[in-house]
């Protein structure tokens, strides 16, 4: 399974790879990353947005994340959803698909961001039709550049009968905690390779050595390291590579249109580490601010 969460598909869209507005297990990154900076209705004066200038006000920029979580997430009333397939799952040649919605909440400036979101694990070769499970997210922008996020993917499953149900690619309980740093190489965010968003953090379950999750009498206790680092190579496209904790991954990330906040993620997974070969995914994601 691809498992996504909401942060591939968390779309987050950049002041400079940031606030404008994340798919494998969606993590908060349902394969593209929106993080709108919305002003919060109804709340007291606060300290001021940091400035926004005409190069990052773009409604949507590409992301920097496949499959990892990272420390920026949607906020600020955001909707956003997912779709994302896989030309095979791993030991098998079967394709399957996923899917994921949620929603942002909170103030990632003021105080703290909280997504909530649900993923569907298989559109039915994997397990039954819209079985999946639902995940949490909490984030605190640190700096316009700079955040960090804790999450649990998976908390509370739901099966629905049909389809193998083979659970092994997505464990219940992983636990995670990201940070990510934009580092910003050149001023103009269109500019070619004017943006470096690196992302580390350690995580349990899923993030786990595949070996871990599939031997008998083995739990999802215990800590693994993951890391991502996305360059964005021009204004709709960057460049990622990743460690999940079980593999490596490689792809794209595409913004095609620069007024309808749409980021889709090419991508390879299992190009060394878990798995029998690498395997081609596509993921998309749209998020909206209300």
């Amino acid at each position: 399974m691809v498992w996504t969460t909401a942060a591939q598909a968390t779309p987050i869209s950049e002041s400079a790879y940031l606030p404008t507005t994340k798919v494998e297990n969606v993590p908060t990154n349902l394969l593209a990353q929106v993080t709108p900076s919305a002003e919060s209705p109804s709340t007291p004066p606060s300290p001021p947005e940091p400035i926004v200038t005409d190069d990052y006000k773009l409604p949507t920029s590409p992301g920097f994340s496949i499959f990892n979580p990272v420390g920026f997430g949607a906020d600020n009333n955001t909707v956003f959803f997912s779709v994302s397939y896989q030309k095979r799952t791993r030991f098998t040649q079967i394709a399957d698909g996923e899917a994921g919605f949620g929603i942002g909440l909170g103030d990632a400036y003021r105080s703290l961001g909280a997504e909530l979101s649900y993923s569907i694990n298989s559109f039915g070769s994997s397990a039954g039709f819209g079985s999946g499970a639902f995940n949490i997210k909490l984030h605190k922008r640190l700096s316009e550049d700079t955040s960090v996020a804790v999450g649990w993917n998976q908390f509370l499953q739901v099966r629905f009968k049909g389809g193998p149900n083979l659970g092994t690619d997505f464990p219940s309980n992983s636990y995670y905690v990201a940070g990510t740093k934009i580092f910003r190489t050149r001023a103009n965010a269109d500019d070619f390779f004017s943006r470096v968003a690196v992302t580390g953090g350690v995580g349990s379950g899923v993030f786990l050595r595949f070996d871990r999750t599939l031997s008998p009498g083995t739990s999802n206790s215990g800590l693994n390291a993951f890391g991502s680092v996305g360059v964005r190579v021009a204004r709709p496209v960057s460049a990622i590579l990743e460690w999940t904790g079980q593999d490596l991954a490689a792809g794209l990330s595409i913004a095609p249109f620069e007024n309808f906040p749409l980021v889709i993620t090419p991508a390879i997974r299992d190009l060394a580490g878990a798995g029998d070969g690498a395997r081609f995914v596509v993921g998309s994601s749209v998020a909206f601010n209300f």
